[in-house]
């Protein structure tokens, strides 16, 4: 955190970003517990690893924003990868224990939950199933494709995957100043996915 500091000066917004399912979608029998641990580790304790480093000088400076990249899994758990959508669920709680904490520091706490979003890892599945359904024209628009297979990973209502610039205006705006009311909530932006509240 020093490093960062000489760099960039004091951290006054946070966007815990790192983490990640580590690319395996093991299921409730073959999950090792060296991959809960590790899962936890990179999702959870990293956060709180690099929120503690800056939180004492955001609470001096009465002013800091805190940002948790969580996930839908957290709230709407597949039934593979269970390690993940527990640590993101601790994401969650956490966010929502921390925001309390903290809130008379002038510290605000929240988590942003994306659904299904447009990264090179789902454009490369979605023109893998392509190929697999026959022959694909290597001109076939993007808006095609989604539309086509889309519903196969997610019936999101809005009919169209996320962009990941919808995520970094959420997460704007959250570490903007006209946020200052808003604590411990979890941002899901996915398109109305989630059947709940």
């Amino acid at each position: 955190m020093t490093e960062a500091e000489k760099v960039a000066g004091a951290v006054d917004i946070l966007v815990n970003n790192a983490g990640g399912s580590g690319g395996v979608k093991e299921n409730w029998e073959n999950t090792p517990l060296s991959s809960w641990s590790s899962a936890y580790d990179r999702n959870v304790l990293a956060a709180l690893r690099v929120t503690t480093c800056v939180r004492p000088k955001m609470r001096q400076a009465k002013w800091g924003r805190v940002i948790n990249i969580s996930s839908l899994a957290a709230t709407m758990p597949p039934p593979t990868g269970p390690d993940y959508s527990a640590c993101k669920a601790a994401m969650n709680t956490t966010t929502a224990s921390m925001a309390k904490a903290v809130a008379a520091d002038g510290i605000t706490v929240n988590a942003v939950s994306p659904g299904t979003i447009r990264s090179s890892t789902l454009e490369e599945r979605f023109h893998e199933l392509a190929k697999e359904r026959g022959p694909e024209d290597i001109d076939t628009p993007w808006k095609d494709i989604e539309r086509a297979f889309l519903p196969m990973f997610a019936q999101v209502p809005v009919e169209r995957v996320g962009e990941l610039d919808e995520i970094a205006n959420a997460i704007a705006f959250l570490a903007s100043p006209a946020a200052g009311y808003i604590t411990g909530i979890n941002l899901r932006i996915d398109g109305g996915l989630s059947p709940t509240l």
